[in-house]
């Protein structure tokens, strides 16, 4: 573990070994409630990534304190309903061909967003489609936690950009703050791993010799960093934690060394992500798609392409 501390200014404590962070994510010690923004630049972090990552004051799930009311019910509920639908959709059904098309190199890069948000969205409304209006809200959502460029920041301000990205996205899924999660934050994850995928599917040795579960191993892209903080200050020799201390948990950096499922969803600890099982199928089942030589199509680009 790194850490990085300058007193009233900085304390921010850095794992990427993926032991570590198992280990710190079954802590009970450490949460999300976020409360202690003492010391300044901790404090202008969390500031940041919870004007975001909330709609009118409410947090999205991924950010929610462990004792918010209703959070534990309403994650195992997603799991379930995702991971039911896992099994099916690891086979490489007809709905996944523009992804898979994709994979086999039609289209530009930059379509794979809109057609990945536009899976993501199903999940949640049967009308969504996506459109390139809510993938440039949702490229806004992802760059705004973690850019430090002032001008960025005061146009955001005064434009009031980010709220509309957000507004945009919530009346598309019914203002389901998970959905809104999926389709604004998460569905960043899967557009890195399929692009992943179509690298990986250019080779054609690999495309010929890798198995679904190896290519879904390769390219399994975790979340880059989640945030902890003690509830309580721990004074062991160990950690030295206080109440203001971020500890940021490196998943992605972790899983590119080790990969592990269970590192890249948290799958053991009270945060798990409720699309642990339902993730690696989408991959499984693009791989298998694209590899179907009785599979082909063109992508179309835009919501047409989307819906295809």
């Amino acid at each position: 573990m790194k850490r990085f501390r300058i007193p009233w200014l900085v304390d921010v404590a850095l794992s990427d070994d993926a032991a570590e962070i198992e280990s710190l994510a079954q802590n009970s010690m450490l949460d999300r409630a976020y409360a202690d923004r003492s010391v300044l630049l901790n404090g202008v972090i969390l500031k940041r990534v919870r004007k975001t990552l909330e709609l009118d004051g409410k947090p999205f799930p991924t950010v929610a304190p462990r004792c918010a009311q209703g959070r534990d019910e309403a994650q195992e509920a997603l799991w379930k309903h995702l991971s039911d639908l896992a099994p099916q959709l690891s086979t490489g059904p007809e709905e996944l061909e523009s992804l898979a098309a994709f994979v086999r190199g039609d289209g530009p890069d930059e379509v794979c967003g809109q057609l990945i948000q536009h899976v993501v969205g199903r999940l949640f409304a049967s009308d969504f489609e996506a459109t390139p209006a809510s993938w440039s809200a949702a490229l806004l959502l992802d760059k705004a936690p973690r850019t430090m460029n002032p001008i960025f920041l005061v146009w955001w301000a005064a434009t009031g950009r980010i709220q509309q990205a957000k507004r945009l996205l919530a009346g598309m899924v019914g203002d389901n703050l998970a959905a809104l999660h999926a389709i604004g934050i998460a569905v960043h994850n899967i557009v890195s791993g399929v692009t992943l995928m179509r690298q990986l599917y250019s080779d054609p040795i690999a495309r010929a010799s890798i198995p679904p579960e190896e290519a879904v191993s390769r390219c399994l892209v975790a979340p880059a960093t989640v945030i902890r903080q003690p509830t309580s200050s721990d004074d062991s020799a160990q950690f030295d934690f206080k109440t203001s201390t971020l500890v940021l948990l490196s998943l992605r950096s972790a899983n590119e060394k080790s990969p592990s499922k269970d590192v890249a969803f948290l799958r053991n600890t009270w945060s798990r992500c409720p699309a642990e099982q339902w993730v690696p199928a989408l991959l499984e089942g693009i791989w298998r798609r694209a590899s179907n030589p009785a599979s082909r199509t063109v992508i179309r680009v835009g919501a047409d392409a989307a819906s295809n």
